[in-house]
């Protein structure tokens, strides 16, 4: 027959002298000091952290200003007020429209039959077998062969043709020779003067000089048109003369 095992409940005299024994024991445990110090100096160290991050984060905002600044002004960027310039074409990037007007004082290769507008209603072209030109006024375009004998291609000359109004001329001409021309020189009754030269691609060792130029009314009264163009000389890159002439004084 089994019986029902029952733990034995101590008195109720010797459960109080338990609780005082527990009381006093507990009375007698000191507890350690609170680590103070130690504490603070977490906590600095933690604070110190967070303000590095902080004035980390600030500092990269700043720069982030500062380093496209840095870019735009290594890309040439422009000032107030001012635009950015595209960069200027090279001059083979782009072939010369027709009619358009050659600098003054340039050598310029054109390709035949082009139309190279000098002053207005003026024009001057190249083809393999001349010069041709048209004026305000005249009933069609000029011509002057360098193929029908009357230049004399075997050896350096400069020729001459030339209008105006009292006011202003139009001079222009053929010159040939060898090498390859650099700058026109025009000696002028009115002073000497940039010219301007055309010529076809390759070495056709000839090409077209011309230059339009206003004349004082003290130099017209004194020479006639005839005498406003005294030499026209035509020279290399390196300074050599390729052909020059002489018209009057």
């Amino acid at each position: 027959m089994n019986h029902l095992f029952r733990s034995p409940r101590p008195p109720a005299a010797e459960a109080e002298r338990l609780r005082e024994v527990f009381t006093e024991a507990a009375y007698d445990v000191t507890p350690s000091a609170v680590p103070l110090a130690a504490i603070e100096r977490d906590g600095r160290r933690r604070g110190r952290r967070r303000r590095t991050a902080v004035l980390g984060a600030a500092c990269g905002a700043l720069l982030v200003p500062l380093a496209v600044v840095v870019v735009l002004r290594d890309g040439t960027a422009s000032g107030p007020g001012e635009h950015v310039r595209p960069p200027a074409a090279s001059a083979g990037s782009t072939s010369p429209s027709p009619s358009a007007s050659a600098p003054a004082g340039k050598v310029r290769v054109v390709t035949p039959g082009e139309r190279v507008r000098v002053a207005p209603g003026t024009k001057i072209w190249l083809t393999e077998d001349g010069k041709h030109w048209l004026e305000p006024g005249a009933p069609g375009a000029q011509f002057r062969s360098v193929t029908d004998g009357n230049l004399d291609m075997s050896s350096s000359g400069v020729s001459l043709q030339q209008s105006g109004d009292g006011k202003s001329y139009f001079l222009s001409g053929i010159f040939h020779g060898k090498g390859e021309p650099a700058r026109v020189e025009v000696k002028t009754a009115a002073g000497d003067r940039d010219g301007t030269a055309l010529t076809l691609a390759g070495k056709p060792g000839w090409g077209v000089w011309y230059l339009v130029m206003k004349v004082p009314d003290s130099v017209t009264s004194a020479d006639s048109v005839l005498g406003i163009t005294r030499r026209v000389t035509v020279y290399d890159s390196a300074g050599g003369v390729i052909a020059s002439e002489e018209f009057g004084q």
